[in-house]
């Protein structure tokens, strides 16, 4: 297998986010690859909609949930890990963020949600899927 010196997992706490942090591990050992955990804030998206200090408390608690076990599964598996955030569209986010991170590959999980598509791969999967330049892992 092609070794990747930069890999991002988007973290959403769910099992799927984590078991694609579990194969972005198993790629990265033994390497010196350098895994990303990249978790999104869902902002509003209606314009005039005021991001209130509850929703920035709440979706910090959201991060923490989701990072925190990523960081030490990491850490217990002997990988080099490190932590990003970002907020807004979390398929867009995630293709914006790799791209100005140079990462060289993305590891998401999958989970099945309505839509002929979405049943196979999940809606922000399958986005990454189709609009990353680098290589996706989609690990269900």
């Amino acid at each position: 297998m092609a070794k990747f010196n930069k890999i991002l997992v988007p973290l959403d706490g769910s099992n799927n986010s984590i078991r694609g942090l579990d194969k972005a591990i198993e790629i990265a050992k033994g390497s010196s690859s350098e895994i990303t955990g990249f978790y999104v804030f869902h902002l509003p998206l209606a314009a005039g909609i005021k991001y209130t200090q509850k929703m920035k408390d709440d979706a910090q608690t959201k991060a923490i949930k989701a990072i925190g076990p990523a960081m030490k599964r990491a850490q217990k598996a002997g990988a080099l890990f490190k932590y990003q955030t970002g907020g807004g569209h979390t398929g867009s986010e995630i293709i914006k963020f790799a791209q100005r991170g140079k990462y060289g590959m993305i590891v998401i999980g999958a989970r099945g949600m309505g839509g002929a598509k979405e049943a196979f791969l999940g809606s922000t999967s399958n986005y990454v899927m189709h609009k990353a330049k680098i290589p996706v892992l989609v690990v269900k």
